[in-house]
């Protein structure tokens, strides 16, 4: 694999990775996957602010992932850039396999250790020889 130059790195972080941060333009970007939709379909579809979806669309026109074309008075958005929906499928996938590997993990630590206690830790306070936060004197347990 070709390592990529500093220059390349920060447009690649500039004109995707920033593209792809926020999670509202994540769901335009599927919405817009099942056709051609005007504005008012996505903000339908997303339950969000028309103000907050034009600022979404505009980013993503800007980074070239989709594209607008208009009708009448109406302004449909389509993906440009199909090839997001794969990156954002490896990402998916990525995601997956990262949760099912800390999940298997966690079924590792409980067998070897017995089921985590959950509650209220008793605070210890440095330099205190284990007393309790409250001060009489018990040690705390841990």
């Amino acid at each position: 694999m070709h390592k990529p130059s500093d220059e390349e790195l920060e447009l690649l972080h500039v004109e995707l990775c920033s593209a792809l941060s926020d999670t509202t333009r994540i769901a335009i970007l599927y919405e817009v996957a099942e056709g051609p939709r005007h504005v008012g379909e996505i903000v339908a579809s997303l339950g969000l602010p028309q103000g907050t979806v034009s600022r979404h669309l505009k980013t993503l026109r800007e980074r070239n992932l989709l594209a607008a074309e208009r009708d009448g008075n109406r302004v449909f958005y389509r993906l440009r850039e199909p090839r997001v929906l794969e990156v954002l499928s490896l990402m998916r996938e990525i995601l997956r396999d990262n949760l099912r590997r800390r999940r298997e993990a966690a079924v590792r630590i409980e067998a070897e250790q017995g089921p985590v206690r959950r509650g209220r830790t008793p605070a210890v306070r440095p330099g205190r020889g284990g007393k309790r936060a409250g001060g009489r004197g018990r040690r705390a347990r841990g």
